[in-house]
């Protein structure tokens, strides 16, 4: 089987985690601090604060911009759940945007229309590395006061139309380092600001609002979610790597670029690498989802269905009812197909010719 997702860790990896064990790197530590300063440096922000997951650290992002019981939080309906529960979990209400007619970004009209006195935040995502129209949102933001938390789980080293990068024009952004991203330590995130007090919130937030856990006291609330040497030994290693996870994803996208001729019933959904997108995930749209992941299953290809819609997730749908159709060919036609930087040329172009060999029932 041709798995969704193949990334090779690389030889340094075990040996990397077996000294922080042998010199007891264990918890939050000197490791932790060198992978900080190196995504800091890669970012060209002052901070990066890692934690436990892409999911802490946007809720570590929200708490420390004061969102709680009341507030509502503006976030696309085309997302990971994470971006939304994020909100969710601190208390507030999720209000669901919907996204543009041609990708499943943020649309900053349909963000205007959401604002409502009770609007704390917005969390624009920036999905599968695609640059959305942020500078209106921050617009938005600047106008009506309120705070940007970006998305930028999948959006690792990609540069704006501005000049900066993805997850670094808000207050503060959040990035995911599990598994099926531009870089891993299995699971692990962290957030970038160029803010020097939210970044001193945020360090606190992590260890339950203390500065010390030997000689504690206790100046603000906050929780358990402090990265480890052990995941940072393993980060580390991969973030020698970027370079060429960058070039691999780059080179898988292109084969699946050029090689789309011919096939007939699915669409590759667009991107612009030539801007500078970096799209981590191949995705098509196919009315037919699920016979043509069927098909391509009983070829040995394994394929995996885009989220659902948010709103029809039970815990948000009675805030938001919808309709949303934008969001609903997105939610219900696309899929991915095998990716990651280290798949395999050859498997590629099997996917490829197992797409144009497909011929839907009735078509």
């Amino acid at each position: 089987m041709i798995p969704w997702w193949k990334v090779d860790l690389g030889p340094q990896a075990p040996a990397a985690v077996a000294a922080a064990v042998a010199d007891r790197r264990i918890s939050l530590g000197p490791l932790v601090a060198e992978f900080e300063r190196r995504l800091a440096a890669l970012l060209e922000v002052p901070h990066v604060v890692a934690t436990t997951s892409g999911t802490t650290a946007l809720t570590l992002a929200l708490m420390e911009a004061g969102v709680g019981p009341g507030d509502e939080v503006i976030v696309p309906n085309r997302t990971w759940i994470a971006s939304a529960h994020a909100a969710h979990t601190l208390g507030a209400t999720v209000v669901l945007a919907e996204v543009e007619a041609e990708r499943p970004l943020l649309d900053p009209e349909a963000c205007a229309r959401a604002i409502t006195a009770r609007t704390r935040a917005i969390v624009p995502v920036h999905l599968n590395g695609r640059i959305g129209a942020l500078e209106p949102v921050l617009e938005l933001a600047r106008r009506h006061r309120l705070a940007v938390v970006e998305d930028a789980a999948q959006a690792l080293a990609v540069r704006g139309s501005d000049g900066r990068f993805l997850g670094t024009c808000g207050r503060s952004g959040g990035f995911s380092l599990s598994v099926a991203k531009l870089i891993t330590s299995g699971q692990g995130g962290f957030v970038a600001t160029r803010d020097d007090e939210v970044a001193r919130r945020l360090r606190l937030m992590r260890t339950h609002g203390t500065a010390d856990v030997v000689d504690a006291s206790w100046l603000m609330p906050g929780t358990n979610v402090r990265f480890t040497d052990l995941q940072a030994a393993l980060a580390l290693t991969q973030l020698d790597l970027l370079p060429a996870r960058i070039a691999g994803v780059q080179r898988v996208w292109r084969q699946y670029a050029d090689g789309w001729t011919g096939i007939a019933h699915a669409t590759l959904l667009p991107a612009r690498p030539d801007l500078g997108e970096l799209p981590i995930y191949v995705e098509c749209l196919c009315p037919r989802r699920a016979a043509l992941m069927a098909h391509l299953a009983a070829a040995g290809i394994q394929t995996r269905p885009m989220y659902p819609d948010l709103h029809r997730a039970p815990q948000f749908a009675a805030r938001n009812p919808g309709p949303y159709p934008r969001s609903r060919r997105f939610g219900e036609d696309c899929l991915v197909l095998p990716c990651g930087p280290d798949q395999d040329p050859a498997d590629i172009a099997r996917v490829l010719q197992a797409l144009r060999a497909w011929r839907p029932e009735g078509a």
